[in-house]
């Protein structure tokens, strides 16, 4: 008798993991969820840039995680809601220079900082903590920005996490002008990227050489994606190893 309740009772217990099994397999595949969220609000979604469609095969396990995430660049907090549908255990923060307090909730916080500005990036840290599991910079977009943005802050992404910098293509004046690309382009984001790819090292002059040492010792791998579109829309994944140097 004893037996046959211990058989009935393993039966059970492994059909509700299988049923769970299924149902969390159904969640992970499920692509074209963070489009679809994205509808055609947000320019990272399907209408613009589409970089939705790239960050999912980057995301989906992690959607059902309890992680945080910070997104430079807030305008109508568009983004943020998209951020909470996706991710239902996250916390999200932001950081913008104008105040949108307005937007704060259980689990959305906002900070007003300048991203090229190492203090006051410095003093998000100090409220929010780190251990960022994304990191988003969809910011001003300027080659000083994208860069300081990615040298204080890296550091501060959780080994096995991702720093992305949307809008890489803001490095070619002939798509995009007007975002602090000198002449020749040597102090474009692009160019500090393919620097890296082609020599193994970061070369900025928005870097200090303790950033770039962090980066150099402690990136994963870098992927640049481009979309054959108008703008030519790139953004840029940097992941973190897992574990840090």
């Amino acid at each position: 008798m004893s037996a046959l309740f211990y058989f009935i009772f393993v039966v059970f217990l492994i059909s509700v993991i299988f049923l769970k099994f299924l149902r969390m397999r159904r969640y992970f595949f499920k692509f074209g969820e963070l489009s679809s969220f994205a509808k055609n609000e947000i320019d990272k979604g399907p209408i613009v840039h589409n970089y939705t469609e790239i960050y999912e095969r980057f995301f989906s396990l992690l959607k059902y995680k309890p992680i945080k995430i910070v997104e430079i660049g807030i305008d109508k907090g568009n983004s943020l809601n998209l951020w909470k549908a996706y991710f239902p255990l996250a916390k999200i923060y932001a950081i913008d220079i104008i105040d949108a307090s307005y937007l704060d909730s259980r689990r959305v916080k906002t900070f007003v900082a300048d991203q090229a500005n190492r203090e006051q990036l410095n003093s998000f840290i100090r409220e929010f903590g780190n251990a960022y599991d994304i990191i988003i910079d969809d910011g001003g977009h300027t080659m000083n920005q994208q860069q300081i943005s990615l040298g204080f802050l890296f550091k501060y992404v959780k080994p096995g996490g991702y720093y992305i910098i949307e809008d890489v293509h803001t490095s070619f004046p002939k798509f995009c002008s007007g975002y602090g690309v000198a002449k020749g382009g040597e102090n474009s984001t692009f160019k500090m990227i393919n620097n890296f790819y082609e020599n193994g090292t970061f070369i900025s002059k928005y870097l200090r050489d303790d950033e770039i040492d962090y980066l150099n010792n402690n990136i994963s791998y870098i992927n640049l994606y481009v979309r054959n579109n108008k703008r030519h829309s790139m953004a840029s994944i940097i992941k973190k190893k897992e574990k840090s140097v």
